[in-house]
């Protein structure tokens, strides 16, 4: 009691010390938990996911919950997804738009890193059958983010079109359902979804809620921009980063499709390349340019400017691009903000780079601030693979109602390769359209550390005259009532179609050794404009000229098939040159930077048979690939195969086929 008494100040503030540390401890678990709480975003009852309120119920919500807690327990991984999704948003824009599927689904579009059998969009083997994605042990199409994307939303636009509720057509496309369900009453913007709901309708939901959670606080590390390869036939990934001088660990990442060292030559298969925005017009500059060649034409002129905008305007990057004015796109640019950077408006500014409404920006690519000028500082450009009227018109700086007049062109009219379009003057009226050879692309020679790729010999090379005495003998078994020997068995077209797809290759290979130089072409030549239906062998017998001919003087191969509407050079015999050229050579102005020129010659040329309503479709303002589908009650893949379509983009004045 003494000791008690005798200490009072001793014991008061020893447990006062005890309680503050006591009330110091909880105070720091309660701030952790409240910190780690507010980590984490709140999963509500309600979502809003394209359009439509989803509705979840309480074991719902807990599933959405958990995905949430999951996915935080990496949030590297979280950064990482971000900015892949960023990256391939502006990629894939393009397909929602044209398939009128909202850009929310894009958070379906991602692998899930916590399910490896799954592709891009969540994709099973036994789906990537149905979506008839190609998978083998060279190739694994679900992987391929634009193939898989636009399977997909193919797919979604059917089920939607019935369902007419766009989570509801999302959930049938995870349960992997073929057909759309039998239509009902259903509310286009409510759903109420039940716990027995796919799995990974609970990952999206949850995904959608990070990414927007974490959006205000975004700060990607590596700022990257996807280049689209498109002339990867034949090599390996390491070639061509070496090519493009990038890093192969930049083409990794979104390529995985690829299970072999080369990319497979029997169909066309872009490569997505990572790359900075500073890298990314010498990139594409080195890629146009003759597949790899050192070839540069010194166009569009390209100036990195200093120029510090204040405020938000600060995030923009200018140039100078061909003297004027301009501003490169970034991964989360559109034509708003592009046009906030350079102080214009947004009409100014699709005038200034001749683009519509329905257009996207493209990320790295640099956008004019001001006027293009009427005339190029250059008199005249050959148009390259795959290049359009607009990308001309970017390229040298001119305006593109410039480069209509100038060409007597429409702005739906479709530039054949080798084409000589007029950049400062008027073609004359009376001079026909001129075309020059393109040079042969350069063969790639693959890394020395790469696998070497061993393909099975060619068979020895039947000649064009045999396979064109096959298909005959064919056509003649067919149409004679005479039936055959069991000693001479019949050649049926099913023969004769298997002899042609084993014989191709080996063709192939001897027609390329026929060379025809381009001086011993004089005079003018003939044009023949391919019909529906018509092959190589029926063009050729019509004109009386070989098959190897035909081949070497348009640069194509058998293995290409003929288009409806397009151009053949089938004649550039000296007695077919008609008198009339000879005085417009007289008027031709100087032009050291052209040789070898074809001059096609409109007497010649034969004129397109007028087209048949029930035969073709011409592409109208706002129609879709889909759209063109129902009118005509065909189905996309068809038009797909009869039109030789390798995607689902089309143009307005585009002249489709259709088969009944």
């Amino acid at each position: 009691m003494g000791f008690i008494s005798f200490y009072p100040s001793i014991v008061s503030n020893g447990l006062k010390t005890f309680v503050h540390l006591l009330l110091s401890a909880a105070c720091v678990i309660l701030s952790a938990s409240f910190t780690v709480g507010q980590s984490l975003p709140e999963v509500p009852f309600d979502i809003e996911f394209a359009g439509v309120s989803v509705h979840l119920t309480q074991p719902s919500r807990l599933q959405v919950q958990q995905e949430v807690r999951s996915m935080y327990a990496n949030r590297g991984q979280i950064q990482a997804e971000m900015s892949t999704l960023q990256q391939l948003t502006t990629l894939i824009k393009p397909l929602f738009k044209e398939a009128d599927i909202p850009d929310d689904f894009r958070y379906a579009a991602l692998p899930f890193t916590d399910i490896d059998s799954l592709g891009f969009w969540g994709i099973t083997s036994a789906q990537a059958k149905d979506l008839k994605l190609r998978i083998d042990n060279t190739v694994d199409e679900r992987y391929h983010p634009v193939l898989s994307t636009e399977a997909v939303l193919a797919n979604l636009a059917r089920l939607q079109k019935t369902q007419g509720n766009y989570v509801l057509s999302l959930i049938q496309y995870l349960k992997g359902e073929r057909r759309p369900a039998a239509p009902s009453r259903i509310d286009p913007t409510y759903l109420l979804v039940s716990p027995q709901s796919p799995p990974l309708l609970w990952k999206i939901l949850a995904r959608k809620l990070v990414f927007d959670y974490e959006q205000p606080t975004y700060h990607p590390t590596n700022t990257y921009v996807l280049f689209e390869y498109q002339d990867g036939e034949g090599k390996t990934l390491r070639t061509i980063a070496e090519r493009l001088r990038v890093p192969v660990e930049r083409i990794d990442p979104l390529n995985r499709w690829l299970k072999t060292a080369a990319i497979p030559t029997d169909k066309e298969y872009s490569v997505l390349i990572q790359v900075t925005p500073d890298e990314f017009s010498a990139v594409r500059a080195v890629a146009e340019s003759g597949r790899g060649r050192q070839v540069d034409v010194g166009f569009p002129i390209l100036v990195k400017q200093d120029e510090q905008g204040e405020g938000l305007r600060s995030l923009a990057i200018f140039y100078t691009i061909n003297d004027r004015r301009g501003v490169q796109a970034q991964n989360c640019d559109n034509f708003i903000t592009l046009a906030f950077y350079g102080n214009v408006t947004v009409n100014a500014f699709l005038k200034y780079n001749d683009l519509g409404v329905k257009d996207v920006a493209r990320p790295g690519e640099i956008y004019y601030l001001e006027r293009k000028a009427k005339r190029a500082k250059v008199p005249y450009h050959v148009v390259q693979k795959n290049q359009t009227l607009r990308e001309v018109s970017n390229m040298y700086g001119v305006r593109l109602s410039s480069l209509l007049k100038f060409n007597h062109l429409t702005s739906t009219q479709r530039i054949q390769i080798g084409r000589v379009l007029w950049l400062q003057n008027k073609r004359p009226a009376d001079r026909p359209a001129e075309y020059r050879q393109l040079p042969v692309d350069e063969q790639y020679i693959n890394h020395p550390d790469d696998p070497v790729v061993v393909e099975k010999p060619a068979p020895t090379p039947r000649s064009v005259d045999t396979v064109q005495n096959i298909t005959r003998q064919s056509e003649s078994v067919a149409q004679s009532n005479v039936k055959p020997s069991v000693a001479n068995p019949p050649v049926t077209s099913d023969t004769a179609a298997q002899i042609l797809d084993e014989d191709l290759t080996a063709i192939d290979d001897s027609l390329a050794k026929v060379e025809v130089p381009l001086e011993e072409m004089p005079g003018t030549i003939k044009l023949h404009v391919v019909t529906a239906g018509q092959t190589y062998f029926t063009v050729a017998r019509l004109y009386g000229v070989k098959v190897s001919q035909l081949c070497a003087w348009n640069n194509l191969s058998l293995r290409t098939p003929l288009k409806a509407g397009q151009e053949l050079i089938v004649d550039v015999s000296e007695k077919e040159r008609p008198k009339a050229v000879k005085p417009v050579a007289k008027k031709q102005p100087k032009r050291d930077n052209l040789v070898n020129l074809y001059v096609v010659s409109p007497e010649r040329a034969i004129p397109v048979r007028p087209l048949k309503p029930d035969t073709y479709h011409i592409v109208q303002p706002g129609q879709t690939l889909y759209r063109v589908s129902v009118i005509n009650k065909v189905s996309v893949d068809d038009l797909k195969r009869w039109n030789n379509l390798v995607n689902n983009i089309i143009e307005v004045g585009q002249k489709l086929l259709i088969r009944k």
